[in-house]
This record gives structure tokens, C-alpha cells and sequence, in this order.
């Protein structure tokens, strides 16, 4: 694997794609995921299973994208993922949405995403799950408390 530096948020430089922890089972690897991506074989991945940052629909200081620019800022990590997958491979994609600034309504950004994968980059859907969380106050909060 080859590793390269990058000069990091704080002017440090920081390695871009390293081993952070080997087990038997495999190796979890900190990094630059698309540079790491390159250097896989084509079809050696049996499955990807990535919860990426959310698109919101204001900057974090983590770096997200927004959610009107992050269909097209994905598209390089699923043009990856397809090359990586074997034909029996899976894709699993935990992902959340994001609210309308303004509204009590949701972007639709997330469903655009997986519509962009099936129709430009060639994935499937074989099924979708919707999480539940019962003890999670509903949201946007300033709809369901302040009016």
C-alpha cells in the first residue's frame, strides 16, 4: 500500500492513507478513502459498508458537504465502490437526511443519491431499512416546540 502526506486543518503533516489496526479478520485503514480506493484491484471487494457524512444543509467544522452539492460529490466514491465490488458484492449505505432551512420539510437529497447510483453508476437496490428510535424528541425542533 502506498502512503502519501498531507498538510492537515492544524499545518501539520499528516499521513493520507496508513494501517490503523490489523486483526486476523482484516485491516482498518485511516486515510484518504478514494487514494486508498486506487490502489485496490478491480473486483476484489465482497462488500462496502460506509456511513459517510450526511449532506446538511449547513457547513459542520468537520467538513461536510451540503446537501444541493453532495449527489454530485458522492458520485466519485460510488464510481469507486462499483469498480471494487465483485458482481456477487453489496453495497450498504447508512445515511441520514437532512431539513429545509426554513420549513418543516425534508431535502430529498438522500433518495436523489441512491437514484444517481442506480441510474448513472450502474448499483441496484435490493432493499432499503428505516431506522426507528423511540426515546428521539422529534425535529426540526423550532416546528415541534417553538410553533
Amino acid at each position: 500500500m502506498r502512503s502519501s502526506a498531507s498538510e492537515g486543518a492544524t499545518g501539520a503533516t499528516i499521513d493520507l492513507v496508513k494501517p490503523y489496526h490489523k486483526t486476523r479478520s482484516g485491516t482498518i485503514v485511516l486515510g484518504d478513502s478514494l487514494e486508498y480506493m486506487a490502489g485496490l484491484r478491480p473486483e476484489s471487494v465482497d462488500l462496502i459498508a460506509t456511513s459517510p457524512p450526511f449532506g446538511l444543509v449547513r457547513k459542520k467544522d468537520y467538513g461536510n458537504v451540503e446537501s444541493h452539492d453532495y449527489v454530485a460529490w458522492f458520485k466519485q466514491f460510488g464510481m469507486e465502490f462499483k469498480r471494487l465490488l465483485k458482481s456477487s458484492g453489496s453495497l450498504v449505505i447508512d445515511i441520514g437526511g437532512a431539513w429545509i432551512p426554513g420549513q418543516p420539510t425534508r431535502s430529498l437529497y438522500h433518495f436523489e443519491l441512491l437514484i444517481m447510483l442506480c441510474r448513472e453508476v450502474g448499483f441496484y437496490l435490493a432493499q432499503e431499512l428505516f431506522g426507528w428510535n423511540p426515546s428521539k424528541l422529534p425535529s426540526p425542533p423550532e416546528w415541534v416546540t417553538v410553533r
